[in-house]
């Protein structure tokens, strides 16, 4: 067997790190899991990955202005995507779907999410890197890679171009310590994301109303300028398997927004 080949067994021996938090698996989900999310309509439409809400009955979005969350409905899921899309009552600018036919191999990649909330807090970060290239070894040309750091809590979350156009959802990253124990190499922020054109293709079947558009190549943001355009319409996401919270806000009569959500 050529070397080639034996090494594209063994990284597909390799499990992907799952960026969930907790990474519930399928059949013991987890009380409660943690993600990143991002708004694609202005009427309260928010887009994460499908693993961070898995088989949890009750989702909250958030923080919101007073430290609130507010729950959401989930309206579309495609699993083989690792999507969903949530609706809510949210009024947050959209960001736009970057046509990912202009997404040139080395454009300048950033991340906004909520990575590990239970140790670096509740608040967002930003990390920047470059769009490396397809993703091939697993035969499916639907993702990306990217070398953006990502953590935990980064699921579901968007690659933005500088711009601050969406060319991909976040998804997983190689699991370094799986594949160093197999190749005495210790492989260095290889994450992925799933494609800008399958996001559109499932928005489009979803209905839903969203802004697409080359991204601007031409111009020159620095990364604050790309986190102070984007940052607003950037939200954590819970799954919960419990309803219960810690406060619900007793004056809200719409009675689906609570403070002080617990992720732990």
């Amino acid at each position: 067997m050529k070397l080639a080949e034996r090494m594209k067994r063994v990284l597909l021996s390799c499990a992907l790190a799952s960026l969930a938090l907790p990474a519930a698996r399928a059949e013991a989900p987890l009380p409660v899991s943690f993600g990143s999310g991002f708004v694609v309509s202005e009427d309260g439409y928010v887009v994460t990955a499908f693993h961070v809400i898995r088989d949890q009955p009750q989702i909250l979005v958030g923080p919101l202005e007073r430290n609130l969350w507010r729950v959401a409905q989930v309206v579309k899921v495609d699993e083989k995507k690792d999507l969903a899309l949530l609706k809510l009552r949210l009024a947050r600018p959209a960001l736009p779907v970057a046509e990912w036919k202009d997404v040139p191999i080395g454009l300048e990649a950033l991340v906004i999410g909520y990575p590990q909330p239970r140790i670096q807090g509740m608040s967002k970060k930003i990390t920047d890197g470059i769009v490396n290239g397809d993703r091939t070894e697993s035969g499916d040309e639907g993702f990306f890679q990217f070398s953006a750091e990502v953590q935990k809590g980064n699921s579901g979350g968007p690659v933005l171009a500088p711009d601050g156009s969406v060319i991909g959802v976040v998804r997983a990253k190689l699991n370094a310590l799986a594949v160093a124990e197999k190749t005495r190499d210790l492989p260095q922020n290889v994450n992925y994301a799933l494609k800008s054109a399958s996001l559109k293709q499932f928005l489009e079947a979803a209905g839903v109303p969203f802004v697409s558009r080359s991204p601007d190549l031409g111009a020159c943001y620095r990364p604050f300028e790309t986190f102070q355009q984007a940052q607003a319409s950037i939200v954590a996401v819970v799954g919960r398997k419990s309803p219960e919270v810690k406060a619900q806000i007793s004056h809200d009569q719409q009675g689906d927004s609570f403070r002080n959500v617990s992720i732990e």
